[in-house]
């Protein structure tokens, strides 16, 4: 698995591409690979019955979900992991509202028919059958720490999706990556050399000294320059910060330590070409095709 090359920056579609497919969606990853983009990001949740999913968020959306008859969600506390696959196959996720402030950030995205939240197992057949030496998988494992009954266990959590991924053809072009580095624990006791991508937001509040989501490691002095080397020390391959967290000297830091620096989620133009001036390796974004064109135009090399 590649995760950068010297003066090329990987394009990374989140959630698919988001931006102009509803998300987490297969049509949105089918989107990626028929425009020749070969990485993305994703999120993985648990159902009642135990089945790794692609979903992003702990409830179903109300902004992205509708019941079978057509009708938006109203109620926003359901638990993906109240439900069974079966039922949460029952939901449509098709499509965005966009009379909601969600759905308004999104008012170019194209609405499908007949898409259901997808198993991991479906999604790992779909991106099977576009392998190429430049495939990475960022598979987010949805987690917390400060609240319960959303997800079983770190340990249990880990060894579904990872017993789902080995019976795939792309355990070696997954990088794993949470914000809740318990589950980044997990993987590591359950086998070191499988890759690891810490995810961080000090503009969310999850960067600090002890900080649960970072499983309460210390940040002297809650120096966010210390988290390049915390990372490596604890055997990750990769960082995975909030772009507008990083400038150029914590990207030097980062790549001192042999580490490679991916940023989400970056949108528009000028972030793009401010972050491939601090020297990131990679960049999430929920429109590749545009950051694809806004290489082509200024002559930068991208995978």
């Amino acid at each position: 698995m590649i995760l950068s090359k010297p003066n090329h920056i990987k394009i990374c579609g989140h959630r698919g591409a988001r931006g102009n497919l509803p998300e987490n969606t297969l049509e949105s990853f089918q989107y990626l690979f028929n425009n020749n983009i070969s990485s993305y990001e994703t999120d993985i949740l648990i159902s009642k019955d135990l089945i790794p999913v692609i979903t992003h968020d702990f409830r179903l959306g109300p902004d992205v979900t509708k019941y079978s008859d057509g009708h938006w969600l109203k109620n926003d506390d359901i638990k993906i992991f109240d439900l069974t696959y079966e039922e949460l196959s029952k939901f449509d996720i098709s499509s965005i509202n966009k009379k909601s402030k969600y759905g308004r950030r999104f008012a170019d995205q194209k609405s499908l028919t007949d898409q259901k939240i997808p198993k991991l197992s479906e999604l790992l057949e779909l991106t099977s059958k576009s392998i190429s030496d430049d495939l990475v998988l960022n598979l987010e494992i949805k987690s917390t720490p400060i609240e319960d009954n959303l997800t079983p266990p770190p340990d249990v959590m880990v060894k579904l999706i990872t017993d789902e991924v080995n019976k795939s053809k792309l355990k070696d072009k997954i990088i794993y990556s949470s914000f809740d580095w318990r589950i980044l624990r997990e993987i590591n006791k359950l086998d070191p050399k499988i890759s690891r991508a810490y995810l961080t937001s000090e503009q969310k509040g999850k960067v600090y000294d002890k900080s649960p989501w970072m499983d309460f490691m210390p940040l002297y002095g809650s120096d966010i320059k210390e988290l390049p080397r915390l990372i490596k020390t604890l055997g990750g391959e990769a960082w995975h910060p909030k772009h507008k967290d990083v400038n150029k000297d914590i990207v030097h830091i980062s790549h001192e330590e042999g580490l490679p620096v991916n940023v989400w989620t970056v949108n528009e133009e000028y972030d793009m070409l401010r972050m491939i001036d601090y020297g990131v390796d990679g960049i999430m974004t929920d429109y590749p095709l545009r950051l694809k064109d806004l290489c082509k135009r200024k002559n930068i090399k991208w995978f």
